[in-house]
């Protein structure tokens, strides 16, 4: 599956960097880089490019910078997008904000492609696992809409796991566990019933 990069930055230069620092993944269908200038200029390629995986943000930026657009995405209803924020070393006030607005995680200037390399990597696996739990939130909702059509909404609701051999609510004993005595000469009966009437045996008598 071939993943989409939105990288938002007002460098030109880091187009060029990144296009040839991944240069073999592009070649081999693994990654497609988009490009904005800018937070406006991103929120234009996302709203014409629903299937965006992760956006690489600077957070100085002119008409709208990082931590701006992180609060637009943040507002959007439906957007699942994973953030790494770029921010300039030792600007921990900016990444605790970005962080806070919901970015997964940041690199700094000057950007380490090695790092850069790993952190998307880690990012793009995050997201997997959040498309992952989604479906099968969604594969069980489905699940739960189809059996309240037939059944009550206690059953339907029921968990899979539960033991269907529990007593009732009302505290009734199963029949399946009370115990009885087996069928026996009438000798047996006026032999053996004393003495289990001085034990702790609970007899269940039918």
């Amino acid at each position: 599956m071939t993943a989409r990069i939105l990288v938002v930055d007002d460098e030109p230069d880091l187009e060029v960097l990144i296009v040839q620092k991944f240069r073999r993944q592009i070649r081999d269908g693994a990654v497609i880089f988009l490009f904005a200038s800018d937070g406006v200029d991103a929120l234009s390629v996302i709203d014409g490019n629903s299937d965006i995986d992760m956006v690489l943000c600077d957070i100085n930026m002119p008409r709208m910078d990082g931590l701006s657009l992180l609060e637009k995405l943040q507002q959007a209803e439906g957007q699942q997008l994973s953030t790494v924020i770029v921010s300039a070393y030792g600007d921990m006030a900016n990444i605790r904000t970005a962080m806070n607005r919901g970015a997964f995680d940041f690199i700094t200037k000057p950007i380490d492609f090695a790092d850069l390399e790993t952190t998307i990597a880690k990012t793009l696996k995050h997201r997997e696992v959040l498309h992952e739990a989604h479906r099968r939130q969604a594969v069980a909702e489905r699940a739960h809409a189809s059996l309240s059509r037939y059944f009550s909404p206690n059953l339907a609701e029921r968990p899979a796991s539960a033991d269907p051999s529990a007593s009732p609510a009302s505290g009734a004993r199963s029949p399946r566990y009370s115990p009885t005595l087996p069928a026996s000469p009438r000798w047996w009966k006026r032999s053996t019933l004393p003495r289990l009437a001085r034990s702790s045996t609970t007899i269940w008598l039918a």
